[in-house]
This record gives structure tokens, C-alpha cells and sequence, in this order.
């Protein structure tokens, strides 16, 4: 009977999971309108945490397993955070790439619970292997589209204050520019900034519960 009750929430959480990464790869696949439509991002927001990450927890799988789908998922979360509170980061290609290439990760971690039997901790710990470089790769490439936007809000600027007074010192420019800079987040800042968002996203998840609990 426990057995049953096991797979009866293995089944549960695959056919739920399904249906979060569906309205998650529909809203990466137009990540520009989704960041800008606050319901929207809140609507990815609980499909990949609370949907996904959160109900892993109850899986009567190794708490390794569990933690592979916790780290690809904060992954995703992560980043998307990050991209909406910088406000003015400008999506490209590239950085879709690189989130569908975390979202097909955990795609494929949620698929391999069809076949708990060869479900394998090896198979887990690839995963997380392949996670750290895209993570990496993702924190360098916003922080290079963070210059690129900054740069842009420059010209705006500088513009602006150039038509409104024409007799503007070269230290006074300088200093504006100096300003500017501060607010465009640094290498170490964005890396600080993903570290503290998956420690509290850690943090704020129920543990795992073991099979001798359910």
C-alpha cells in the first residue's frame, strides 16, 4: 500500500511538473514581453519554484536527485530575478539560449522520474556539472548586457543634459558618467547577487522527507 501511495505522488508531481514547464518554455520563448508584464514573471515565478522545485521535496526519489532539480531550477529563477530587477537589460539571443539550455536540463531531470528504477545519482551529478558553466556563462553575459544598457542610458542622458546646458564642463560630464557607472553592476556583484538569491531560495524550501516519513 505504501508503494502505491509512493507512486501515486511520483505520477502526481510528473503530470503537474508537465504542465509548469510548458507555461515555462512559452514564456521564455518571448522573454522580452514576459519580463515586462509583471503578472506574467509572477506566473513564472511559481511554475519553476513553487511548481517544480517546491513539490520535489515530497518525491520518494535520493535527496541527491531532489537537489539536481533544486539547483537547475534556482538556476532559472535566479537568473530571471536578476534580469528583472536590473529593468533595462536589453533581451538577446543569446541569453535565451543560454536559460533554454538550463530549462532543457530540467526538462529532462523531470522526465527521467518516468522511470524511477533507473533513475541514478551519477545521472544528477551530470547534471549539476553542466549547470555550473551555463551559470557562470549567464552571470558574465548580463553583466555585459548591463554595460550595453548603461552605455545606452549615457547617450540618453548625456544628450539631454548637453541640450539643456550647452555650457557644461568636461568634469562635469565626467562626473555624470562617473554616476552612471556606479549604478551597472559589477562581474563580482552579479555572482554575489545569484549567490544570495539560491541561499535564500535554499533557505525558504521545505527539506526533503525521507520515505519512512510518508
Amino acid at each position: 500500500m505504501q508503494s502505491e501511495h509512493l507512486q501515486q505522488i511520483m505520477d502526481y508531481y510528473i503530470e503537474d511538473a508537465q504542465n509548469h514547464l510548458a507555461i515555462i518554455e512559452q514564456h521564455l520563448l518571448k522573454l522580452q514581453s514576459t519580463i515586462e508584464d509583471p503578472e506574467i514573471v509572477s506566473e513564472l515565478f511559481r511554475a519553476a519554484r513553487c511548481g517544480i522545485v517546491g513539490g520535489a521535496n515530497l518525491l520518494p526519489i535520493s535527496s541527491f536527485y531532489i537537489n539536481s532539480i533544486h539547483k537547475t531550477g534556482f538556476c532559472l529563477v535566479d537568473c530571471l530575478k536578476v534580469i528583472q530587477q536590473q529593468g533595462s537589460i536589453k533581451i538577446d539571443q543569446k541569453l535565451k539560449d543560454l536559460l533554454m539550455q538550463v530549462f532543457y536540463r530540467l526538462k529532462s531531470l523531470i522526465e527521467q522520474l518516468r522511470q524511477p528504477s533507473n533513475l541514478k545519482d551519477d545521472q544528477a551529478k551530470q547534471v549539476i556539472s553542466e549547470i555550473e558553466p551555463i551559470r557562470a556563462a549567464l552571470i558574465a553575459h548580463l553583466h555585459g548586457l548591463s554595460h550595453q544598457s548603461g552605455g545606452m542610458n549615457r547617450q540618453e542622458i548625456a544628450l539631454t543634459k548637453c541640450c539643456n546646458v550647452s555650457d557644461m564642463t568636461l568634469q562635469e560630464s565626467a562626473h555624470i558618467a562617473s554616476e552612471l557607472d556606479d549604478d551597472i553592476p559589477s562581474l563580482e556583484e552579479l555572482e554575489s547577487l545569484f549567490d544570495e538569491l539560491f541561499l535564500d531560495s535554499s533557505c525558504a524550501n521545505v527539506a526533503p522527507i525521507s520515505q519512512d516519513e510518508l
